[in-house]
């Protein structure tokens, strides 16, 4: 995946304050989760931790870029369609692909440069509209680095969005604390016996070489810094996502 550049002065994160989310008696948080073959690995987890808290409609599918998931191109799939759910966030979790014809130039070549990051800023930018529409939140998400420490071709532009949409309703959160600590890849790590894909108290957080997609255990320590980082925007209560006494199916 290319890496995306976007000029220095978008780089700077603000400390974005929490903005609950009113819900009804017994109502549902209503989640639209965005994503690649990454966010098909956490997918599972993530419903499972959720599943007192929250209805999740996927939009998630290996290769697809951002674009991929818009009416124009996904048809009845687009997000545009989910207007009328009035969704109470988006979680976008892509990480950079550029295959799909929705990211190719006019002569149907893979965009890359400048030009790859202005469609993804551009795409990132209609997303945050959808959701304003509805007064919806959005967690974008940097995916981990890759082996050999590459890194997506979204972050910085998911990094720069919260300074330019302030106010607490659009919040960057990275990966990296829980998978790829200071930017380094990992490939496995000690664990709690109850933790997926924990043996003797290791477990490998990614595929063996030379594929990068995660194990049982970094996906699921991908979803577990998800929630916790909605817990810290109060947009999910503590209380409904803690799995101590659940037994995972």
């Amino acid at each position: 995946m290319p890496a995306a550049e976007i000029p220095s002065t978008t780089l700077v994160v603000l400390e974005a304050p929490a903005t609950p989310i009113d819900l009804e008696a017994n109502e549902l948080l209503r989640v639209v989760l965005a994503g690649d073959s990454i966010t098909d690995q956490v997918a599972p987890y993530l419903e499972w931790i959720l599943s007192e808290a929250a209805t999740i409609e996927h939009r998630h599918l290996w290769g697809t870029a951002l674009c991929d998931w818009f009416a124009d191109t996904g048809g009845d799939l687009g997000l545009e369609h989910l207007e009328s759910w009035e969704p109470h966030l988006y979680i976008v979790d892509h990480g950079g692909n550029g295959m799909t014809p929705c990211m190719a130039d006019a002569a149907g070549l893979p965009l890359t440069g400048e030009a790859y990051t202005a469609k993804y800023l551009a795409d990132t930018e209609y997303v945050l509209e959808l959701a304003s529409r509805t007064g919806s939140r959005v967690l974008l998400v940097d995916q981990p680095v890759s082996r050999g420490d590459y890194r997506s071709g979204t972050g910085e532009i998911y990094r720069s969005m919260p300074a330019r949409h302030p106010g607490g309703l659009v919040r960057f959160f990275s990966t990296w604390p829980a998978l790829t600590p200071d930017g380094q890849f990992v490939q496995s790590a000690p664990c709690e016996v109850l933790e997926p894909g924990c043996v003797d108290g290791r477990g490998e957080l990614r595929e063996p070489p030379p594929n990068v997609h995660l194990e049982a255990l970094g996906a699921w320590r991908y979803a577990v810094a998800i929630v916790d980082e909605l817990v810290a925007a109060g947009w999910v209560d503590a209380d409904l996502v803690d799995v101590t006494d659940r037994v995972m199916p």
